[in-house]
């Protein structure tokens, strides 16, 4: 029993370890080629097949382009974080690079809706143009007020004394 029980065991576990191998190298979870928010625009807007082929390439350098600002503003917070006791880091220069890299970001999302909203037609680009803004205001439609002590606001709208 003990004889053949070794190498079942064996066996299995170079299995195990071959299969978690070939998931750290391909990395199926973050492979996936159509994400719920690419699908919702393509079936709200109901592009066409040529449509459908100009918005792929659009999201695919949206992506990469997101993807290598992401990595340098990673890159930054690591030197940033990890020099509390240097004091010879200029730390205004590395937050200042982070927040113009932040802006680069946003002005990529814009650029990157600016051309989708491009290959539409005029019917798309009102359909484009409500989506966007409903996206921008929260699903709600309106905004929730601000309250930061999550209590009702007293008579009179004043708030509570502290």
């Amino acid at each position: 029993m003990k004889s053949k029980l070794l190498p079942t065991l064996l066996i299995l576990l170079i299995v195990l370890n071959g299969f978690l191998i070939f998931l750290l190298i391909k990395k199926p979870h973050q492979n996936r080629e159509h994400s719920p928010q690419r699908e919702f625009l393509i079936e709200q807007l109901q592009f066409t097949d040529n449509q459908k082929e100009k918005f792929e390439i659009l999201d695919k350098n949206h992506r990469e382009t997101m993807i290598d600002l992401d990595k340098k503003i990673r890159k930054q917070k690591d030197v940033l974080f990890n020099s509390f006791g240097d004091e010879s880091v200029q730390i205004d220069s590395i937050i200042t690079i982070n927040g113009n890299l932040q802006v680069k970001k946003e002005q990529e999302v814009f650029r990157f809706f600016k051309s989708v909203r491009k290959i539409c037609t005029p019917k798309q680009q009102e359909k484009f143009d409500e989506i966007i803004n409903k996206a921008l205001r929260g699903a709600g439609g309106e905004r929730p007020p601000r309250n930061d002590d999550r209590r009702p606001p007293r008579e009179g709208g004043m708030p509570p004394p502290r």
